[in-house]
């Protein structure tokens, strides 16, 4: 009988790991809050690599909020109005894909997706890395 309480134990631990798993190239291995809430939060950019591997740190005073309901907001000192944009999760929460005021949308595979860090990259293979404010 204790064994089968130790296996019950050990398959539930095993199915709530197994569910919040991360499959980011550059992790987090396991995560208890899902990718989503992540993602939700303010964030200002750490850097910038492009395809060839240069690197510019300069982000600017941009903030990128992304509200857990898929809607978010671009803002600056140097803005007079915020850039209004909306967010999903696509290809099974792989990519987020960003539509800005229903002009531009872009696709980016995400690499890395913290509470603190969220790496993407494009089409043209350029990576930013946000860090949470």
């Amino acid at each position: 009988m204790k064994t089968l309480k130790l296996t019950t134990v050990f398959l539930a631990v095993a199915l709530v790991f197994g569910s919040t798993s991360c499959k980011y190239e550059e992790g987090p291995a396991l995560s208890l809050r899902t990718k989503k809430a992540r993602i939700a939060g303010e964030w200002t950019i750490e850097k910038f690599v492009d395809a060839d591997g240069t690197v510019d740190n300069d982000g600017g005073d941009l903030v990128y909020t992304f509200e857990k309901d898929g809607t978010g907001k671009i803002s600056s000192s140097s803005l007079t109005n915020d850039i209004v944009f909306k967010w999903e999760l696509i290809d099974s929460k792989e990519k987020i894909k960003v539509e800005i005021d229903g002009f531009s949308s872009e696709e980016s595979t995400i690499l890395r997706l913290t509470n603190k860090e969220m790496w993407i990259k494009d089409s043209d293979n350029d990576e930013t890395h946000f860090q949470a404010k």
